[in-house]
């Protein structure tokens, strides 16, 4: 292979984005939104300019997950050289929490990009750690599950139910509205198992109303 092919495929896989021609260019293809706790959809806005020299036709614009929308401006979908326009994106929250990437691909004239939605979404109830684990044999000693409430919105404990039968589990209050605990003891370490354990809350923020933790035996 010569020094001049190797220098060519270097640039076709260094293609960025897009696929194809590079036609659309984009002020920004990561678009962070941050979210109110109780902000169930947000919207993010992806401007771009055709800098080509022949108009182009978007045909096609995939989205990644049910919980987003996505579409050009106006339903506008061809555009001249030198012209700009504006993909918009919807998203619903739902139940997620932390920082969430949801992303589409825009199709036009053979070429693709991918655009990103990185959704900021706060983490009011914390669970840490999510998942307890006891190795099988293993003497059946109480671990813990520490829940946090962050400030930004008041919440307190509820109910805690598990779906299983293989633990005992007690539910403490530290500090009412805050911080609580969950003290969980294997029945017995003998086979393995693995239990679902749901902390409900008074949230009236559907995605704070539950949260949900796992508990396992686990073989050597």
């Amino acid at each position: 292979m010569t020094i001049r092919t190797i220098i060519l495929s270097g640039l076709l896989l260094c293609g960025g984005l897009a696929s194809g021609r590079d036609e659309l260019s984009f002020k920004e293809t990561v678009v962070p939104v941050k979210v109110a706790p109780d902000q169930d959809s947000i919207t993010a806005s992806f401007p771009f300019t055709n800098t080509s020299g022949t108009p182009v036709t978007i045909s096609k614009i995939h989205v990644s997950c049910d919980c987003t929308t996505a579409g050009a401006k106006d339903n506008k979908l061809t555009y001249a050289p030198g012209e700009s326009g504006v993909i918009s994106a919807v998203m619903k929250t739902g139940n997620f929490s932390g920082t969430v990437d949801k992303d589409m691909m825009v199709h036009a004239n053979g070429s693709a990009y991918k655009l990103v939605i990185r959704a900021q979404i706060p983490d009011i109830i914390r669970m840490e750690p999510r998942k307890l684990e006891w190795t099988r044999g293993e003497a059946p000693a109480p671990k813990t599950i520490k829940i946090t409430i962050s400030k930004e919105l008041p919440v307190n404990l509820t109910t805690v139910d598990l779906t299983g039968d293989a633990f005992d589990y007690e539910p403490v209050t530290v500090k009412k509205g805050r911080e609580y605990k969950i003290i969980v003891t294997p029945k017995s370490t003998a086979k393995p198992a693995f239990n679902t354990i749901w902390v409900r809350t008074d949230s009236t923020v559907p995605r704070y109303k539950r949260q949900m933790g796992f508990l396992a035996i686990k073989e050597n």
